[in-house]
């Protein structure tokens, strides 16, 4: 990656403290209200852009969650690349390298946060080339690539509803959670498993939203995931590796993320959350203390 138009920028995960489902589009896509904040654990992408006579977009996959992560067209930072060659309005060689340390299709954000990554540095890339990119086309652009991708090109919390393009900036104290993955959970499927009386507003966003502003600790009630029962519908063995999780340390509440099958919970400290994680550790789920940022 040694080059001047080179940069490599961290990819952080998020969590969805809240997400209700509203409602489905005529598009095929649903309507959220969610609270979404990026936590500090991530993967590192790597953006090298030059001027060539033809676009051309190449992926490189390396690290700890490497394995079944394609490097083709279906991969996010593939699509940002596309992206970005599209926005440049020239073509451009678009060489990427990603670490993945982020469990993929757990519901933590990890393509998005990947996507969002290489739009993030390949936009100060180009700026260094005399290139500048407008934030209407960028956002346009990010949600072309998925739903997450705005909320994430920010690093921020943020309340996402419609598919994702409406955002609102919400001011949030620290917190410190646990993160543990358990089994792989398709999205798509999840959606497709969701039940009509499953398609409303119960307010739980709205209350976060209060909460948060005010410098409170968030309610339990107020947290999860509207898409936790068609997660299990869709995946027998999401429910199942995330019941068994939860019955590791059953007094903890544990949330959901998204369309799963990854849970969190919030604790009172940094010291609280390094035991509750090594305890999930040992009982074999791939968790980690974090802390939210932005």
């Amino acid at each position: 990656m040694s080059h001047l138009s080179a940069r490599v920028v961290p990819a952080y995960a998020k969590l969805n403290l809240s997400l209700s489902v509203v409602g489905r589009r005529a598009d095929g896509f649903h309507d959220i209200d969610s609270i979404l904040v990026p936590i500090d654990w991530h993967d590192l992408v790597g953006v090298c852009i030059t001027f060539a006579t033809a676009g051309a977009i190449s992926l490189k996959v390396t690290g700890p969650a490497a394995a079944g992560v394609p490097s083709d067209d279906s991969n996010l930072t593939v699509r940002a690349g596309h992206a970005l060659n599209g926005l440049a309005g020239r073509p451009l060689d678009i060489r990427i390298w990603l670490n993945k340390a982020v469990p993929h299709g757990a519901g933590l954000g990890g393509g998005s946060g990947d996507a969002a990554a290489v739009l993030r540095a390949g936009l100060a890339t180009l700026s260094s080339l005399h290139i500048e990119i407008e934030p209407a086309e960028l956002a346009a652009a990010a949600l072309g690539i998925g739903s997450d991708v705005p909320a994430l090109l920010d690093i921020g919390t943020q309340r996402v509803r419609g598919r994702g393009e409406r955002l609102q900036r919400v001011r949030t104290p620290q917190l410190h959670v646990v993160v543990v993955s358990t089994v792989p959970s398709s999205t798509a499927a999840t959606y497709r498993a969701l039940l009509p009386t499953e398609l409303h507003d119960d307010g739980r966003t709205a209350r976060l939203a209060e909460l948060l502003a005010a410098d409170r600790a968030p309610e339990p009630d107020a947290m999860g995931s509207a898409l936790e029962a068609g997660a299990f519908r869709a995946d027998p063995a999401v429910a199942a590796a995330v019941q068994r999780a939860r019955a590791v340390v059953p007094e903890i509440a544990w949330h959901m993320t998204g369309s799963g099958g990854a849970l969190f919970a919030v604790t009172s400290d940094a010291a609280a959350s390094e035991r509750l994680a090594a305890e999930m550790r040992r009982a074999g789920f791939t968790a980690r203390a974090c802390r939210t940022i932005g």
